[in-house]
C-alpha cells in the first residue's frame, strides 16, 4: 500500500481545468482546490505507480509545480499482520516467531 498527498500549484486562472484533469486520473483524489493550490491524495498498491503519477501531474498544462507533503508505504504482504494494539508485526520479529534472539 502506498498513500501520499501532494500540493499541485497551478496558474490561478487554470485551477478548475487542472483539477478536472487530476480527477480524471486513476489513483488520484482532489480533496481541496483554491486559487492555484490543489491538494491531491494518491492511493495505490504500487510505489512505482505512485511515483509515475506524481511525475505525470507535473506535465499537466497549467501546472507550475508539484510538492510531496506526505508519503506512507507498507508492503502488501505485511498488511493485516498486526498486534492487538494496531502496530505492525515485522516479518522477522519475535512476535512472528522468527528472528535473531527469539525462542521458539
Amino acid at each position: 500500500m502506498s498513500i501520499c498527498s501532494v500540493v499541485v500549484f497551478s496558474r490561478p486562472e487554470e485551477t478548475d481545468t487542472v483539477r478536472a484533469e487530476i480527477e480524471s486520473r486513476a489513483h488520484c483524489e482532489v480533496v481541496a482546490a483554491e486559487s492555484g493550490r490543489i491538494i491531491v491524495v494518491i492511493d495505490t498498491h504500487d510505489r512505482q505507480v505512485m511515483s509515475d503519477t506524481i511525475m505525470a501531474l507535473n506535465d499537466i498544462k497549467g501546472v507550475i509545480n508539484v510538492s510531496l507533503v506526505y508519503e506512507y508505504f507498507e508492503p502488501d504482504d505485511v498488511i493485516g499482520k498486526a498486534r492487538p494494539d494496531g502496530t505492525a508485526i515485522e516479518e522477522n520479529s519475535c512476535a512472528a516467531g522468527e528472528g535473531y534472539g527469539c525462542e521458539g
